[in-house]
């Protein structure tokens, strides 16, 4: 049995859901917020989730954890066939986290204290979304999915980030940057017709619901 622990607010931990029902794994969630408690620091060492037990194996960081879903379940591959389409795969994956999510980070604190980032800020972090969102839309392929025909890691980290990013974006800086990737909006909606992602969505949508009204 594989633990799964973290929270549905995180797209790293909805990338590694994702997986697990796409590969059909049986798998168990367990609520747990990052933290530094000695408990979860022998778990994952920076106390950082998602992280994984595999028959009591701890496991963290999100794509490690795809990597082993990878080689341990190879019959559903949420990689393509051949090195250059893997690569890409791992190549969009890798640039939506550095250069997407990770500049739009900040905004996840504001929305959590229910505080507005200074003008200063704002700009720095939609030029920096900008460039990101650039460089994604340079290598994305939509034909049908983010790296190609094959529904790929790409598309996991893309079903958590965007929509993510989307909302911060639209809230604190009154533009969807990621409005800015062609075709994003139907790319979205083929997303979301997958069972694995909707489900994903609806315990994210249910999370984030939950937690604004305790925050009220």
């Amino acid at each position: 049995m594989i633990k799964l622990h973290g929270l549905s607010l995180s797209p790293y931990y909805n990338k590694v859901k994702i997986a697990l029902l796409e590969k059909g794994v049986n798998f168990q969630e367990v609520l747990t917020p990052p933290s530094q408690e000695d408990w979860l620091l022998e778990k994952s060492p920076m106390g950082k989730i998602p992280f994984v037990e595999i028959n009591g194996h701890p496991l963290a960081e999100s794509t490690v954890i795809l990597e082993w879903l990878e080689d341990a379940y190879p019959t559903a591959s949420l990689l393509p066939p051949t090195p250059n389409g893997r690569a890409l795969a791992r190549e969009l994956m890798t640039m939506l986290e550095l250069y997407v999510m990770r500049p739009a980070a900040p905004l996840i604190g504001h929305m959590m204290k229910g505080s507005q980032p200074s003008a200063e800020q704002a700009e720095e972090i939609r030029q920096a979304l900008a460039r990101g969102i650039s460089a994604v839309a340079q290598l994305a392929r939509q034909a049908p999915w983010l790296a190609g025909e094959d529904f790929s890691f790409a598309d996991l980290s893309a079903a958590g980030i965007l929509p993510t990013v989307g909302r911060l974006s639209q809230t604190f800086l009154g533009e969807d940057m990621t409005l800015r990737l062609s075709g994003c909006a139907d790319y979205l909606q083929r997303l979301g017709q997958r069972s694995s992602v909707a489900r994903v969505w609806a315990d994210r949508d249910a999370a984030l619901a939950a937690y604004m009204a305790r925050r009220e």
